[in-house]
């Protein structure tokens, strides 16, 4: 089966991490505002590719063209 190939990848990506913080106000009596809570979200973008192939190469008879200069 000299025709035939065969591949497989693997891809691990790291994007790092974002981290978001949210203060919500609030209304207290006599319209003064108030802080009412504070939220941090921490997000991590990563993630795992895996890959597989098979490959057929074609053995034209003619040879590839190769540009002269």
């Amino acid at each position: 089966m000299p025709n035939w190939s065969a591949k497989v990848e693997y891809l691990y990506y790291d994007l790092g991490t974002v981290t978001q913080n949210f203060a919500y106000a609030t209304v207290g009596a006599g319209n003064t505002p108030m802080l009412g809570n504070v939220v941090q979200a921490t997000h991590r973008f990563n993630g795992n590719v895996v890959r597989a192939g098979l490959n057929y190469h074609f053995n034209w008879a003619s040879a590839p063209v190769v540009a002269k200069y």
